[in-house]
């Protein structure tokens, strides 16, 4: 599977719109974390177009280590620390945000471990078999820990919607590893991670219908009783 500059901006130019469409959705204020993945992922995706237009020559070199070191401190720091936070605000269920809670302590240990390991650990990147292989200090026993801190909070939801996309991103996760070599697996999961994110557009959209159907509800109730 081949990517390029042109893909990665496309993708964020489209997660971008799918952003400013959640933003105009009325929510909770417990959800705005979770609104923000569209738009964490239009950036990310915004990033890693630089870094294409630098390994084709069109960027010189003063913009590569800036845009590595930003690109790492999201997929590596923000995502296994955030995602937990974000789905436990949203999530009504005492039960299920213990378990989420549980993900939030592994994505804050995985996600200060990589931060320090990473911040004086030159890193780098380059081309390889048509994806970008990114030079970053994760030790492979972070992996499973990584990958139960952002796919279990989604799971073990309550939200329908939060499932289907748990179940999404793992599934995504399983085809990145199918069609990526090991160097470039971060770079291709957190491509299809991130066009995935757009769907959560729905999910915002089914939970304020949803929302305005049960007010109504209340309302009409509330005339019939008086």
């Amino acid at each position: 599977m081949c990517f390029s500059a042109e893909a990665s901006f496309a993708a964020s130019g489209v997660l971008a719109a799918s952003s400013v469409a959640i933003a105009r959705v009325p929510k909770e204020k417990a959800s705005i974390p979770l609104s923000l993945f569209p738009a964490i992922f239009a950036t990310h995706q915004f990033i890693e177009g630089i870094l294409w237009l630098n390994q084709d020559g069109v960027l010189p070199d003063s913009y590569k280590a800036a845009a590595v070191y930003a690109y790492a401190l999201i997929a590596y720091v923000l995502w296994p620390i955030f995602v937990p936070f974000a789905v436990y605000m949203s999530e009504p269920e005492r039960s299920r945000r213990a378990v989420m809670l549980l993900c939030q302590a592994v994505g804050l240990g995985v996600g200060l471990w990589l931060l320090v390991g990473n911040g004086t650990t030159p890193l780098d990147v380059s081309a390889h078999c048509c994806s970008l292989s990114y030079s970053v200090n994760a030790p492979p026993m972070l992996i499973v820990p990584y990958l139960l801190a952002v796919s279990i909070p989604f799971l073990v939801s309550s939200r329908k919607g939060m499932v289907l996309f748990g179940l999404a991103l793992t599934g995504s996760c399983a085809a990145a590893a199918i069609v990526a070599s090991a160097p470039t697996f971060p770079s291709v999961w957190c491509f299809f991670a991130a066009v995935l994110s757009g769907g959560l557009y729905l999910h915002f959209r089914a939970a304020a219908q949803t929302d305005a159907h049960r007010h109504g509800m209340s309302a009409h109730t509330g005339t019939v009783a008086g």
